[in-house]
């Protein structure tokens, strides 16, 4: 979806989708605040060309564009009671200076920082990082999808807790939702990740053979041909948001989503809005508030521990069942559209 870059109203959102998850919540946050917000996407010419990979020339030649443009866009939003919200860090940074520190407020999933504080590594803390943190420290509101974040964000960069608000990721469920489907005694288990080892894809295809052949069928919507394994549904060439990507969410039972570490993915969202029951594991950022562990799917603390409670799980249809509808009615609920937008609106226009 491609964001309208003028208008009149009080907010401006502005965004910098930089992978598909990125551009998946940027056009989620379009169709949520069509009605309340104006929006500005940066670098938009490097955003429309990742998918064939990206001009590292043209990359920098249009950001330093959109910097120019982006500080002008600014100015007009710096009195008059408008309110500026920037879709991550980066935009922000780019452009601080040239917003009013009073009426910002960032939107965030991720720091550089995050991952390895969250794997128990050690935080390297360079030039970037310290810049980030001036930038950080100067906006009066951030937004924090996940606990994780809101709690790194006080750590690791010295953000007072005053300024941080914990809101839900901005899921757009009306593009997927769809009622819990009866589950077959063989049930149909689904694989979602582009990045195959680090979401944990690698595991479920390296033991289908000794885990789950004949016991399930396993579907794998990734692009990396090492998923492409006799006996398992490759699913390569599906696009986002297409008929053909809702047709694979409604001939599926369960996601498992074996994860080493991401910041919120969407999938896990998604497939309980699509009637699914899921498993995860806690690097799954964010997964605790979409899946009630023990009621909707289960939580994890690794991917093996992922792959053994399949295993159970895959037997026992009438609780698949119990989980889909549950996990179905709280995406209903706590991640509806209206409960969304009050839930940002509540902060931003305060």
């Amino acid at each position: 979806m491609q964001p309208a870059e003028s208008g009149n109203k009080k907010l401006l959102l502005v965004s910098f989708p930089v992978d598909l998850g990125n551009r998946t919540y940027e056009a989620n946050l379009h169709q949520l605040f069509r009605n309340e917000m104006d929006f500005f996407r940066f670098a938009a010419q490097h955003v429309n060309e990742l998918d064939k990979g990206v001009n590292y020339k043209r990359s920098i030649r249009d950001r330093l564009l959109s910097i120019a443009a982006l500080r002008k866009k600014l100015r007009y939003y710096r009195g008059g009671g408008h309110r500026v919200l920037f879709h991550g860090l980066s935009p922000a940074f780019l452009s601080f200076g040239a917003w009013k520190l009073a009426n910002t407020a960032i939107l965030m999933d991720w720091t550089r920082c995050l991952y390895p504080s969250v794997q128990g590594k050690e935080v390297k803390k360079n030039w970037l990082f310290y810049l980030h943190k001036k930038v950080l420290n100067s906006c009066p509101r951030i937004l924090c999808m996940t606990e994780a974040v809101r709690k790194n964000l006080i750590e690791y960069y010295g953000v007072e807790e005053s300024k941080l608000f914990k809101v839900p990721a901005p899921f757009y469920i009306d593009n997927i939702q769809m009622a819990p489907r009866a589950t077959p005694d063989r049930p149909r288990v689904l694989f979602v990740g582009g990045d195959l080892k680090r979401k944990g894809g690698d595991l479920l295809v390296n033991n289908w053979v000794s885990h789950l052949k004949g016991k399930c069928e396993l579907s794998m919507l990734t692009n990396d041909p090492s998923a492409n394994v006799e006996g398992i549904n490759f699913l390569p060439g599906i696009r986002y948001g297409t008929d053909a990507h809702r047709k694979v969410f409604e001939e599926h039972d369960i996601l498992i989503l074996p994860t080493k570490m991401d910041s919120y993915p969407q999938a896990i969202g998604e497939a309980a809005a699509a009637g699914m029951a899921v498993i995860t594991t806690r690097f799954a950022l964010g997964a605790t508030e979409v899946v009630m562990n023990g009621v909707s799917g289960y939580v994890e603390q690794s991917p093996e521990a992922c792959l053994e409670r399949l295993v159970t799980l895959i037997q026992d249809v009438a609780l698949i069942d119990g989980f889909k509808s549950a996990g179905y009615q709280h995406m209903q609920t706590q991640f509806s559209a209206a409960a969304i937008k009050k839930s940002y609106l509540d902060i931003l226009v305060r």
